[in-house]
């Protein structure tokens, strides 16, 4: 890449990356939570399930403002709402006025409880942000050769950004209590906005129409919704069913493995005469699946550039099921484990520039944020019942035969990428930017 597109995708690559660093800060507080505040499960359920409602809420209103307004704006804004959100949580509690209680259908909720939510819906707010302008932005400073790449580089950073937060929180738990970690990141968030709204100056921000005329844009959502339906339409709906049992699946997994892999295996270690307890090795397994995740999107973004993305995101969601097919049928040595569960990385996370390749070339330019922002909500609407769902089958049936019917939901997924391939769903004309019937 040339260096002003390596500059680029680092800027942007870090952004996603901090914005996951930040969302995962928060579940490994849960257990002090619990005690310190004496909520009960549920409710720390629903404190943490509002930053995913905030977030999927915000995405498509956030799509129509990145296909208006400055990215400039909107992105760094958006962080600086996370690191606000995050002072605001570790403050609320101390505030003498939420100390009273309110009724709501029969349920006794504190005022700290309620402020305590309402900080993380805006901090799930301030995150859905990141990909109705995030993908746009690619686009723009990016050429179409080389896209693959900076996607990858993009999903990369997303599962660094996973998988060192919980290791932080741990280390800072050891030197000081859960409020300064969070102000601490809090104002991390803010800084780093600060830094993002500067750097990003030296690129491409506004809008196709903004920055070619200096008006505003014409919304010719019409135009595009009655040209042939195989251009946008069709194709969409494809990628909507795909992305959705992918979402499902994956968060199913992502809440889940650590308790599987406790309570299937309760492998223990002992190094230099510590020992390592089943909890803390199930965490260890985990950060080694969303490292390995990160490297290989890298891959990932190669083959995009190099190979049809349809025919890339199959083979991935392909493996992908029948990885996770064998883990929950299988019982595994402890290298075997850690074999299979790299495999797991690499295939169900690895493929995200696949996928995000496909839907920038059917979103013409014009419409990309928006048609991120309207995916990613009702994706993340609909995933949000799947670790419920999945709990419900874990109790009933057991972990494996959840995993089994994840692992047939990640199958499923397969149908509407290969529908792709066929010129009655999706017709590639080569150019995303079409929005005229025949």
């Amino acid at each position: 890449m040339e260096r002003r597109e390596w500059r680029f995708a680092l800027t942007i690559s870090v952004a996603h990356g901090v914005d996951h660093l930040l969302k995962r800060v928060f579940p490994p507080l849960v257990p002090i939570w619990a005690v310190v505040f004496g909520f009960p499960l549920w409710k720390l359920g629903i404190i943490l399930g509002a930053r995913s409602f905030g977030s999927a809420i915000g995405q498509a209103p956030m799509g129509h403002l990145s296909d208006r307004f400055d990215r400039r704006v909107i992105l760094p804004a958006g962080i600086a709402l996370m690191g606000v959100s995050f002072v605001a949580f570790a403050a609320l509690p101390l505030l003498p006025a939420l100390d009273s209680e309110l009724s709501i259908a029969g349920l006794s909720l504190s005022g700290q409880f309620l402020g305590m939510l309402l900080a993380m819906v805006a901090a799930g707010i301030g995150s859905s942000t990141l990909h109705p302008t995030g993908y746009p932005l690619i686009s723009r400073n990016v050429t179409e050769a080389r896209k693959g790449k900076v996607l990858g580089m993009w999903g990369s950073a997303r599962a660094f950004g996973d998988g060192t937060a919980p290791a932080l929180v741990g280390i800072a738990l050891l030197l000081t209590g859960w409020r300064p970690i969070l102000v601490g990141f809090g104002l991390l968030g803010v800084a780093y906005a600060g830094y993002l709204y500067v750097v990003l100056g030296g690129f491409e921000t506004r809008p196709p129409d903004r920055a070619e005329t200096g008006s505003g844009t014409t919304d010719d959502a019409p135009a595009l919704l009655r040209a042939d339906r195989r251009r946008y339409v069709y194709p969409m709906l494809a990628v909507f069913v795909a992305f959705v049992l992918q979402i499902v699946a994956t968060t199913g997994v992502n809440v889940f493995l650590p308790e599987f892999i406790t309570s299937e295996y309760s492998y223990s270690l002992s190094l230099a005469g510590l020992t390592v307890t089943p909890a803390s090795t199930a965490s260890f397994y985990y950060s080694a699946l969303l490292l390995t995740a990160g490297v290989v999107q890298l891959g990932t973004g190669e083959l995009v550039d190099r190979y049809d993305h349809r025919k890339v995101l199959v083979g991935f969601l392909a493996v992908g099921a029948l990885v996770l097919l064998v883990l929950a049928t299988g019982s595994f040595s402890p290298l075997a484990l850690v074999a299979v569960l790299l495999l797991l990385g690499a295939s169900l996370w690895g493929l995200n520039p696949a996928r995000d390749a496909i839907v920038s070339d059917i979103a013409p330019a014009a419409h990309e944020g928006r048609t991120f922002g309207y995916l990613w909500t009702g994706a993340l609407l609909l995933a949000s019942a799947s670790p419920a769902v999945v709990g419900y089958i874990g109790d009933v049936a057991g972990l494996r035969r959840a995993f089994a019917v994840l692992a047939g939901i990640v199958s499923l997924s397969v149908i509407p990428v290969a529908l792709l391939l066929s010129e009655r769903v999706y017709l590639d004309t080569g150019t995303a930017d079409t929005t005229t019937g025949d």
